[in-house]
């Protein structure tokens, strides 16, 4: 194999998104360049939403199906195998590169322009050309499920459930922490670390922007919660959610971790379609991740009041998205018409992912 065709396969690769930017990978690479060991870096992401590496799996997807999807485009045949040493639990999987005929793939472009765009959307109509190709973008995942709602009715009904996740963060300790501790407040910092979030990618408006820096300390946050600070939080999760275009879920069968990998791969062809079509796309993954957490009677230390805030959310979500309760539910998410996003979250260069 062609060194500059596996480097440039490893960029797309780390272009996959990750929580709050983390990027819980490495790479180790023949010597010949016929083979990619992926491996999950535990280390990187010990936030309350990764249960038993539930969020790092869908990670890891992503990463899984730009590799395949960029091979296929520059002239190579991918094929993996998911766990392969049961001795090593961070041994995710094992990616076999071979010369083949390069195929164009619309969506290898789309693997370095898709963004998490969190400004408010205008809502536009979705064509029946836009539904059909975003359920069709999963169609060689065959345990993956993908159930899209436009209706304004549900949509409401919808954005009530999908706002509890913000209100829960700034409402624990924990959870809000790691948040802030993943913000990188200049370039500065962004250059240093090579990840986290800028605080351009927030969609933050000017006024909350100049109020922001505040929210990093928890006293501050605690008292503001008196006066209904993560009220307000929630409700602009669900006035973004009431007036988007379309809010989707994907699902997968089986609740493993080779469930969630496959997940994340369904999650990144939906997300790369929706920028090929060109709408904006916000995911909504930490409630998601809660209930998987709540069904595995998992939720410790949530008071009783969140934990009925997820109970509900488990109940009515797959009611309303029309999900199978037997599926597991891997991402929520929101599309539509968004301001363009002027800011990117940076990635660690291949270098120094690379052993």
């Amino acid at each position: 194999m062609n060194k500059e065709i596996t480097k440039k396969i490893l960029e797309a690769a780390v272009m996959a998104p990750s929580g709050d930017n983390v990027q819980p990978w490495k790479f180790e690479v023949s010597e010949n360049f016929t083979q990619i060991d992926l491996y999950n870096l535990p280390d990187k992401d010990n936030s309350y939403y990764n249960y038993q590496q539930a969020a790092s799996y869908i990670a890891h997807g992503a990463v899984i199906e730009n590799i395949l999807i960029a091979a296929g485009h520059l002239g190579c045949h991918a094929e993996y195998q998911l766990f392969p040493d049961t001795l090593d639990a961070t041994y995710v999987a094992k990616i076999i590169l071979s010369p083949a005929q390069a195929q164009a793939d619309p969506l290898y472009p789309a693997i370095f322009e898709r963004n998490t765009n969190r400004f408010q959307y205008k809502r536009t109509e979705v064509t029946k050309e836009v539904l059909d190709a975003l359920l069709f973008s999963v169609k060689n995942i065959q345990t993956a499920n993908v159930s899209l709602v436009h209706q304004k009715d549900k949509i409401k009904q919808l954005a009530k459930e999908l706002m509890v996740n913000d209100r829960i963060v700034f409402e624990r300790k924990d959870i809000h922490g790691f948040l802030f501790d993943k913000i990188r407040w200049n370039q500065k910092q962004i250059e240093e670390t090579k990840d986290g979030m800028p605080l351009g990618v927030l969609g933050l408006s000017f006024i909350e922007r100049m109020a922001f820096p505040l929210l990093r300390f928890w006293w501050y946050v605690k008292t503001a919660n008196i006066f209904g600070l993560s009220r307000i939080i929630g409700l602009k999760c669900w006035w973004s959610c009431r007036n988007t275009s379309l809010l989707g879920m994907i699902s997968i069968k089986g609740n493993d971790k080779l469930a969630f990998v496959q997940g994340g791969r369904a999650m990144q062809r939906v997300w790369l379609e929706a920028t090929v079509q060109g709408f904006a796309m916000q995911p909504i993954i930490g409630l998601t991740l809660l209930i998987n957490r709540f069904k595995q009677g998992a939720l410790h230390d949530f008071s009783v009041k969140h934990t009925q805030f997820v109970s509900c959310a488990a109940e009515k979500l797959p009611e309303l998205f029309g999900v199978d309760k037997s599926e597991t539910l891997i991402m929520g998410f929101r599309v539509g018409r968004g301001l363009s996003i002027k800011v990117k979250t940076a990635r660690k260069e291949i270098e120094s992912r690379i052993d």
